[in-house]
């Protein structure tokens, strides 16, 4: 499968017309002109697997020609910058080139062994391992709200991760995260089993410099549009914690891990001791 770059650049390169790519590739004429005339830059995957047969018979750049098995998606997986599994773990890319991928697209993929994805408006995220003090400040948190829960018998019920969370499951199942601490009150959304169809009430995830920034402002806003009611960003190096509340009239409050923190979900008689989560995490 060709990338939408590489696409525009073969149509240029060859003179094909929208008429030809629509010939060669059964999608309709109108869908042809919005992608290739920049209307539409994140088409589904589907359609960008359609429009590839348009060039199957071309040669790009490595002159390497494309037969049709290439465009099957359940027999071809796709990895870092288009390349093989073998090709990744011998220094591949750092994230995935294709687009346009849904959930049941992201279910299908056969990654290398330890290697975790999410989808961000159909563009394929590689994750970082977590540490173990990542792993450890997400675990004593999500034991916190776990007790909490159980204690007061609550219908809620609190997820570590990994579990995958379909963020937009009613708007074209484009993202798919993987937050390290979720509490869903709606069980209908995990009626399932497998993933959280929609978004949680509450949300946590423990930065890293790799994924700062789009835990700060990228997922940040998808969270915030898409229905979560609270979202916390703890990061255990600066030792601090940005609790993001978007009930009502959305608040940003900022804690140190020398702070209790209320839990607004449950209006604050689930209180978090940060001071306890950085001894458990530097014991």
């Amino acid at each position: 499968m060709y990338t939408l770059e590489q696409m525009r650049n073969m149509k240029k390169k060859y003179g094909l017309t929208y008429e030809d790519i629509q010939e060669r590739s059964g999608v309709s004429l109108s869908t042809v002109q919005k992608v290739f005339g920049g209307i539409i830059d994140n088409p589904r995957r589907s359609t960008l697997e359609a429009l590839s047969k348009a060039f199957g018979k071309f040669i790009y750049e490595d002159n390497k020609p494309f037969d049709d098995d290439d465009f099957v998606a359940e027999e071809k997986p796709y990895y870092l910058n288009g390349t093989s599994a073998g090709d990744y773990k011998n220094g591949g890319g750092d994230i995935f080139t294709q687009s346009g991928y849904t959930y049941d697209d992201y279910s299908r993929l056969q990654l290398p062994d330890g290697m975790r994805v999410e989808v961000i408006d159909g563009i394929l995220i590689e994750m970082d391992a977590p540490t173990i003090k990542h792993q450890d400040a997400a675990g004593e948190i999500f034991v916190e709200f776990r007790n909490f829960i159980k204690k007061n018998k609550g219908k809620c019920k609190a997820i570590i991760s990994p579990v995958d969370v379909r963020l937009e499951y009613d708007k074209g199942d484009m993202t798919v995260v993987q937050p390290d601490v979720i509490v869903v009150c709606d069980q209908e959304k995990l009626d399932n089993q497998k993933n959280v169809k929609g978004a949680p009430d509450f949300v946590l995830e423990v930065l890293s410099p790799s994924t700062k920034k789009m835990d700060l402002f990228i997922k940040m806003n998808k969270y915030c549009t898409n229905g979560v009611r609270e979202y916390w960003a703890v990061d255990p190096a600066a030792e601090t914690v940005i609790k993001y509340v978007f009930e009502g009239s959305t608040r940003i409050e900022r804690y140190t891990f020398n702070d209790r923190i209320p839990v607004e979900i449950y209006k604050g008689e689930l209180v978090i001791d940060m001071n306890e989560v950085r001894e458990y995490i530097n014991a």
